[in-house]
């Protein structure tokens, strides 16, 4: 095994690393910090800073229903949402109604809040179908705050287009 992670570690996406994501900054009520918990999968990449499996973000959308929570379990995600059905590589400028928009999700004891975006840009360095993604994101700007970081994220066939 160590030899075959060895030669992945040659690979722009080495898979023996697992998902991560160092995030600095606070928004939408949450302080951001390091996780484990990064998740991509079709036009998606979550950052969650409460314990999840991907069987556990099914309920990733787009846009929310004001009020209504999208799920019952306590959450506290950061979501990228790209405007096709997929990642894109490269540097994206972060807008609602643009070609990446980012929006922090935070459920707790069943009272739901959702923060958007007004600026800040994503790069997605690169990614494998069914594999890693790799990226970063800058100054993501909230109305109460901005966050600034770097993710691996694992592929998660539960988030849908």
């Amino acid at each position: 095994m160590r030899g075959w992670c060895s030669l992945l570690a040659l690979s722009p996406l080495a898979a023996c690393a697992g998902a991560s994501a160092e995030v600095e900054g606070s928004a939408g009520g949450i302080q951001f910090g390091s996780t484990d918990y990064v998740y991509w999968g079709s036009r998606y990449v979550v950052v969650s800073m409460v314990e999840v499996e991907c069987t556990g973000v099914d309920w990733v959308e787009r846009n929310y229903d004001e009020g209504v929570p999208p799920t019952t379990i306590d959450t506290s995600v950061l979501q990228f949402t790209f405007a096709g059905d997929e990642l894109t590589t490269g540097k994206s400028a972060v807008q609602q109604g643009g070609q990446v928009q980012a929006t922090v999700v935070n459920v707790d004891a069943g009272v739901f809040n959702e923060t958007n975006a007004t600026g800040g840009t994503v790069t997605i360095d690169a990614f494998e179908d069914e594999g890693m993604a790799e990226g970063s994101f800058d100054a993501v700007t909230f109305e109460d705050g901005s966050v600034s970081g770097t993710f691996t994220a694992e592929w998660c066939r539960n988030l849908k287009p």
